[in-house]
């Protein structure tokens, strides 16, 4: 049976796109770049997202060459992908408005490790990154209307 932790956010954006998230003890700000109406306080959430996806596997690196006494020094993952940006705008709706595809280069720096070792180790960081999963298996998004979070 399952483990399952679950885990809550709320975001909240007064005016403009300056999107504020408390997160224990962070405060997460996602904003737009001034030409683009907003103040330029933090990344866009697209960027932001893709740090999330090189974020995640980089913890997960971690704790797997933890679990096999594998040594790792640095790692760098590299996330990109496209976004029709007329999507977003709402110019067109001729195609989704998610990513097309991402890519992850991923480097990491082992003794412990051969190219190939490399390559399989990546392989389980993915399968036990539940970022990388959710994106990879199309997790299901439901949006409700609430009456005010606050008192939720």
């Amino acid at each position: 049976m399952p483990k399952l932790k679950r885990y809550s956010t709320t975001t909240t954006l007064e005016s403009g796109p300056l999107a504020e998230t408390p997160i224990g003890d962070h405060l997460v700000l996602l904003d737009q770049p001034t030409g683009a109406g907003g103040t330029n306080k933090g990344p866009t959430p697209v960027d932001a997202f893709l740090a999330t996806i090189g974020s995640c596997l980089g913890t997960v690196a971690r704790i797997v060459a933890h679990q096999k006494r594998i040594t790792l020094h640095k790692m760098e993952f590299k996330v990109s992908g496209e976004v029709d940006i007329d999507v977003l705008l709402g110019r067109t709706e001729e195609c989704p408005a998610g990513f097309q595809s991402l890519q992850v280069e991923a480097f990491m720096e082992s003794p412990d490790l051969t190219e190939e070792q490399k390559l399989i180790f990546l392989e389980e960081v993915d399968r036990r990154c539940p970022v990388s999963q959710t994106v990879l298996n199309g997790t299901p998004v439901s949006i409700t209307l609430a009456q005010d979070l606050a008192t939720a």
